[in-house]
């Protein structure tokens, strides 16, 4: 009988050791064999912004936006993963404007279109922010942008084949869309802008920018420009050469972001200067009007023309001086193409084991 009730006490002491005998009730969690408040912090663990913890589990304070689809678009913030509902027309050249991702694999950019003559925003006269909802004879709503694989088209404009996109946005301020862009297999994607007409004779000259491809990226506040053929005009005036020719343009910013040009900088090609090829604007003019035939770096514009360029020899574009040792310009690929004008912009950034702080 003693060897009995021994043995009934090691199968209730097994039993309670290896199973669970808490029932917890709502609100409560069991943790070490004790129940504790759900919203307990155990540990040195946070939850992050816009979420709170319940359980053991950190969840999202607020259920996931919807944008209204007939009004907004949703803008979501790469960084923090937080959705805004922008408006898709209206609230003035002020007010947000919206990027949305695209789908998977495809890219879409955005920005600001200016007049390349005064960097001025290209915008109609009393601009409200409402979509071109017909072809003008000026102005934004006289533009059209195709996006093309940048590497074909600055090898032959002629025969290169627009990507497919899903519908391009232009709106009275100049600000534009080009979404759901089929990204290229070369490494940049061109933006070429005009208008109707096509060619010199209408709003504007054919523009043409690039930027790398990020597939399954909205490429944010990317900006483009319209060069006018009366700006043209006045280049050809005051000594570039005739815009058959086609120019690759240069413009030197003085910081990693931001719109301040740099004045001094003398273009490269290869490493070396390219003065039979290049052409500098009047040293203390702002606007991008008068040649100065003699000069050789930039002026307060941060802006040289160069004839002569092509795509196949490579990232061989750059610049020299202006900027402290740590830092060099970036280099690129660039062309001239006949009766385009082809913009790229050039920023400093680190030279090889420093660190550049402009």
């Amino acid at each position: 009988m003693h060897t009995r009730a021994i043995l009934i006490s090691a199968v209730l002491a097994a039993a309670h050791g290896g199973c669970k005998q808490i029932d917890c009730g709502d609100g409560t969690v069991e943790r070490d064999g004790q129940c504790q408040p759900a919203n307990e912090t155990v540990g040195n663990a946070m939850c992050g912004p816009f979420t709170m913890l319940q359980g053991d589990k950190c969840v999202p304070m607020f259920p996931p936006t919807e944008c209204d689809p007939g009004t907004t678009s949703p803008d979501v913030d790469p960084a923090t993963g937080v959705t805004t509902c922008v408006g898709t027309g209206g609230g003035g050249c002020s007010a947000a404007f919206a990027c949305t991702a695209p789908a998977a694999g495809k890219q879409t950019i955005c920005g600001q279109l200016y007049d390349f003559e005064n960097d001025q925003k290209f915008a109609a006269a009393g601009a409200t922010g409402a979509k071109c909802a017909a072809v003008t004879t000026d102005g934004p709503c006289s533009l059209n942008i195709k996006a093309y694989d940048a590497i074909a088209f600055g090898t032959n404009p002629a025969t290169a084949v627009p990507l497919a996109t899903g519908e391009v946005y232009i709106d009275d301020c100049g600000r534009y869309r080009v979404p759901e862009i089929t990204v290229p297999s070369g490494p940049f994607i061109g933006l070429g802008i005009d208008d109707a007409m096509m060619g010199p004779n209408g709003t504007t000259n054919t523009v043409g920018v690039a930027i790398p491809k990020q597939a399954s990226m909205a490429t944010k506040d990317f900006d483009a420009w319209i060069v006018k053929k009366t700006t043209t005009d006045q280049w050809v005036a005051s000594g570039a050469p005739p815009l058959s020719g086609g120019y690759y343009v240069n413009v030197f910013r003085a910081h990693r972001v931001g719109p301040d040009l740099q004045a001094g900088v003398q273009s490269s090609r290869g490493g070396n200067p390219n003065l039979s090829n290049d052409y500098y604007f009047t040293a203390g003019q702002t606007m991008r009007q008068t040649i100065a035939p003699t000069a050789t770096t930039t002026g307060a514009n941060g802006t040289v023309l160069i004839s002569n360029a092509a795509v196949s020899e490579g990232p061989t574009y750059a610049g020299t001086g202006a900027i402290p040792a740590e830092c060099v310009w970036e280099s690129h690929a660039g062309a001239s193409l006949p009766n385009i004008v082809f913009i790229q912009l050039f920023r400093p950034q680190n030279a090889v084991a420093q660190t550049c702080t402009l």
